[in-house]
């Protein structure tokens, strides 16, 4: 492999698609100017087109590639330049997957990623967020966040027909939240390989000094130059305003909104205080109370 792939890795509801459209902005504008109808130049690993257009690789498994043990055996072929078709010396891809093994088969290696960059959220806000997005009661949400073995079904990307149905479609291994978070930060002292963990947070309430913080690792750790940076700077802060996305999300449409739900809801940090009831508050912090401190967030009840 040649070390192509930068992964922009989340747990759902974190900050991921916001992510993106800085990265977008930077290395696929002259002006920093970001728009929804740009969020194709990054796109997210787990969709089954991707599967559909590589069927080959995977000879009679292709029939049973919604089981994980036979999936996951192939994640690093459906890795490979050839598999992602591009010419290009590297490719973003976003992903919500544990950086989990299934059997002797790793999500991803060292020897396919470049680069990674992870955000992660206070999970309180997470788990209203993503009962929100999945139409799911925020016990439901908390409990499929403390799920182990919680998987997300690969999304389809086809706009001809469906390439699988719902119960044939491949599925990623996201895990728990502190166990996703952990799979992904604690590689950082195994590989040798440049990471940069954001918190959403930061990336919401202080956008500038991230955004500086994202050139500032490309700049540094692989000698990346962007030229106009002050302009993008100033274009990519005024351009990925929430509410600017969620209006032209409402205008326009956005390609991951989810039935009638729009994508972009609220983007606040801070929303379990008036949400969250305090059985499911102190649910979540003794669930993950140990991760949550590693980021500094503070706890309401003792561990």
């Amino acid at each position: 492999m040649d070390n192509q792939i930068f992964w922009l890795a989340s747990y759902p509801k974190s900050g991921n698609t916001l992510l993106r459209s800085i990265i977008i902005s930077l290395f696929f504008t002259k002006d920093g100017l970001f728009s929804l109808k740009l969020a194709k130049y990054i796109q997210q690993f787990d969709t089954t087109n991707h599967i559909n257009n590589n069927k080959i690789i995977f000879g009679n498994d292709f029939k049973e590639v919604n089981k994980l043990e036979i999936l996951y055996k192939y994640l690093n072929e459906l890795q490979s330049k050839k598999a992602l078709r591009f010419n290009q010396d590297f490719i973003f891809l976003k992903t919500h997957s544990g950086l989990f093994k299934i059997g002797n088969f790793p999500f991803t290696r060292m020897e396919n990623t470049r680069g990674i960059i992870y955000v992660v959220r206070d999970p309180r806000d997470v788990c209203i967020s993503w009962s929100k997005h999945s139409n799911i009661t925020v016990d439901n949400s908390i409990d499929f966040m403390m799920d182990d073995l919680a998987v997300l079904k690969w999304k389809e990307r086809n706009n001809k027909k469906e390439i699988f149905t719902n119960h044939e479609r491949p599925k990623t291994l996201l895990s728990s939240w502190d166990k996703n978070v952990i799979s992904w930060v604690k590689i950082k002292s195994k590989w040798n390989i440049p990471m940069l963990v954001i918190k959403f947070e930061d990336l919401v309430y202080n956008k500038e000094k991230v955004v500086v913080s994202i050139i500032k690792f490309f700049e540094e750790k692989y000698k990346f130059s962007f030229e106009n940076k002050d302009e993008k700077i100033k274009n990519i802060l005024k351009s990925t305003d929430f509410n600017l996305l969620k209006k032209e999300e409402k205008n326009e449409g956005f390609i991951e909104s989810v039935g009638n739900n729009n994508f972009f809801s609220v983007g606040k940090k801070n929303q379990w205080k008036n949400k969250l009831k305090k059985e499911q508050l102190k649910k979540i912090e003794r669930k993950f109370g140990k991760t949550m401190k590693s980021f500094n967030y503070k706890l309401n009840v003792e561990i």
